[in-house]
């Protein structure tokens, strides 16, 4: 019987561990990291700044915008930033509405509405829309693994005043 006893303590002990299970994921602190990282991305898209927003991307992630084929890839990505950087925005802001981790903390989802501003011959033209985006936790930090946004409008619309 002596001789078991080892064998039996690994047992308990395992089973154990099993019963315990993975640590549980702080939500709180995890929804804190995303939007942290989500106020970064905005910021670099504020001061158009193409490699600087392209690092909050994973490599295979996706982006589709509004009346526009997916664009899919960080380099494909980059580049579009790239041509929308073309179009001179005079202004831009990006507000999350809302944040919610997956209990397994590895995904998590934000929307928000985005404003542009930019030239035109006839004025400045306003456009505001909406975006949704799909995070995920790779190596310990959140990137963006989707990214679907389009305008409220059919069109940007000549803004008052001009």
């Amino acid at each position: 019987m002596r001789n078991g006893t080892p064998i039996i303590l690994l047992v308990l002990a395992l089973a154990a561990m099993t019963a315990c299970g993975p640590p549980p994921v702080d939500l709180a602190a995890e929804e804190a990291a995303v939007r942290a990282r989500s106020e970064g991305v905005v910021a670099a898209e504020m001061d158009m700044d193409i490699d600087r927003a392209v690092t909050y991307f994973a490599e295979d992630a996706i982006v589709q915008p509004g009346g526009m084929p997916q664009i899919q890839g960080k380099e494909s990505i980059g580049e579009f930033y790239g041509q929308m950087s073309e179009l001179g925005f005079t202004d831009f802001s990006s507000t999350s509405s809302y944040i919610e981790v997956a209990p397994s903390g590895a995904l998590a989802y934000e929307y928000g509405i985005n404003r542009m501003v930019f030239p035109s011959p006839e004025g400045d033209l306003l456009d505001m829309g909406k975006y949704l985006t799909v995070w995920k936790k790779i190596e310990g930090e959140w990137y963006i693994q989707a990214l679907a946004f389009s305008s409220d409008a059919p069109a940007p619309v000549p803004m008052e005043g001009n």
